[in-house]
């Protein structure tokens, strides 16, 4: 079931991306001796990504704008969920630190750039094994040469080492947590057992749904393949209540899931019959015109230009009645 395209993207961006959830991460996660310089009462989450188009499948990222030591600063918080081991990690994470300060510069042309606090949280199938130094990744060499090789320092979290006592935090924070630690699981039921009381315990502290269809999109799309029928065997074998709560959901994913399918293949046939008509009416020369209208999503735009090909006897006239 193909229901969203980047499940780990959704649900990492809708939990700390919450300011009181990232409020929660920080303070429980982060050390005493860096919460005592950093100032969370005025938070601000930034709407810039710095990640790589062709690596959005793979990273996910937040920054955080916060006062450390009573100046501007930032905590800037990397999600890797790539499927393989990649030790350029620090390296990416790099990268995108100089452009949040080129962006910082553009934007405030003060003297001096602002503390930035990277966190890397990791979320593969392998041990990551490269500690949490740039410098990790580069061959030992003399005093006098690595003074001029770059450096960070980042701080690591790999949840699949966390045991689910050592989960903390509130009650959505640790749904999210538990999640990452357990979805790679070969049999997903520990999981579940961790997961389904949490669900139960959010439906009742609150009205919306939207973040639980978040996660019930999160566990039918991520890790172990799963059918409706397996999820809700699993479901109600540990609480029959939970069942109720994630099959309600799934079900309607599912569905809401069929239903953006049947429009997606109306829209493709129209696409043939445009493209073909095309084709038959003004020959080859109507290809570059045809690229332009397989951007449209529009069914109803799409039945228009339909009967617009029947209208003109001319690609050039066909072509300005569309205002392309």
């Amino acid at each position: 079931m193909d229901v969203i395209k980047s499940p780990h993207d959704s649900l990492f961006k809708r939990t700390l991306g919450d300011k009181k959830v990232a409020v929660d991460f920080l303070e429980n996660y982060l050390s005493d001796n860096i919460l005592k310089e950093i100032d969370l009462t005025d938070i601000k989450i930034a709407k810039d990504s710095f990640i790589d188009k062709d690596l959005a499948e793979s990273f996910s990222d937040i920054l955080y704008n916060v006062s450390i030591d009573g100046k501007d600063g930032f905590i800037y918080l990397l999600f890797e969920h790539k499927s393989y081991f990649d030790k350029m990690t620090p390296i990416q994470m790099l990268g995108y630190i100089t452009d949040i300060w080129e962006l910082y510069d553009n934007q405030t042309k003060n003297e001096r750039l602002p503390p930035i606090i990277p966190i890397l949280i990791y979320h593969g199938k392998r041990k990551w094994n490269y500690g949490s130094r740039l410098s990790g990744l580069v061959e030992e060499t003399s005093e006098a040469i690595s003074d001029y090789i770059p450096d960070h320092k980042y701080l690591l979290y790999d949840f699949s080492k966390y045991s689910d006592a050592e989960i903390k935090g509130q009650i959505k924070l640790r749904l999210f947590l538990k999640l990452i630690s357990h979805i790679f699981d070969d049999n997903f039921d520990n999981g579940l057992r961790e997961v389904l009381p949490l669900l139960i315990e959010l439906r009742e502290k609150t009205t919306g749904l939207e973040y639980i269809e978040t996660v019930v999109n999160y566990i039918l799309n991520t890790g172990e393949e799963i059918s409706l029928n397996e999820l809700e065997q699993k479901s109600k074998n540990i609480s029959t209540e939970g069942s109720a709560v994630i099959m309600t959901i799934a079900e309607k994913i599912y569905h809401d899931g069929k239903e953006e399918g049947r429009e997606e293949g109306k829209i493709e046939n129209m696409h043939e019959m445009i493209e073909f008509a095309l084709e038959l009416k003004f020959g080859l020369k109507s290809k570059d015109i045809i690229e332009d209208i397989k951007e449209i999503n529009d069914y109803n735009k799409l039945e228009e230009i339909k009967h617009a090909i029947r209208n003109h006897d001319s690609l050039e006239e066909f072509t300005a009645s569309l205002n392309f």
